[in-house]
């Protein structure tokens, strides 16, 4: 869950994306794992999932292969978009900013290190993960 105050809005990268009111400065926890307000889908459940439901867990959460799991966040984490150049660095349980960020900076994450598997080329067939 996020840290920070946040908002969604549009996104010049991609539909809507996740934006920071406040300041945040590098090296910031900006979001942090909470059990508590994020869900963790097992992969095995989507395939019961009806297909539109399926895919917005495809396209909005973060896959974790070693734990057989989708983590879908219950803020504006799911409106968080890819860029090469990173706003925020995925340290596993937790993200920090990777520089300073004024408000109205877009909060994105890099695809390779945070798994969202409806933005992947070769996107995998529902059955294929849910195996």
């Amino acid at each position: 869950m996020f840290l920070v105050k946040h908002y969604v809005s549009r996104s010049q990268i991609h539909g809507l994306g996740v934006f920071t009111r406040v300041p945040i400065r590098a090296g910031e926890t900006v979001w942090r794992h909470d059990p508590m307000f994020d869900v963790d889908i097992p992969a095995a459940m989507l395939a019961k999932f009806p297909e539109d439901l399926a895919q917005t867990v495809l396209h909005h959460a973060e896959y974790i292969p070693h734990l057989g799991i989708f983590r879908l966040g219950n803020d504006g984490d799911m409106f968080m978009n890819h860029s090469p150049t990173p706003s925020l660095i995925d340290r596993g349980e937790e993200m920090i900013a990777a520089r300073d960020l004024a408000p109205g900076s877009e909060l994105t994450c890099d695809y390779a290190q945070v798994c969202v598997l409806g933005f992947e080329n070769g996107l995998p067939r529902l059955q294929e993960v849910a195996a």
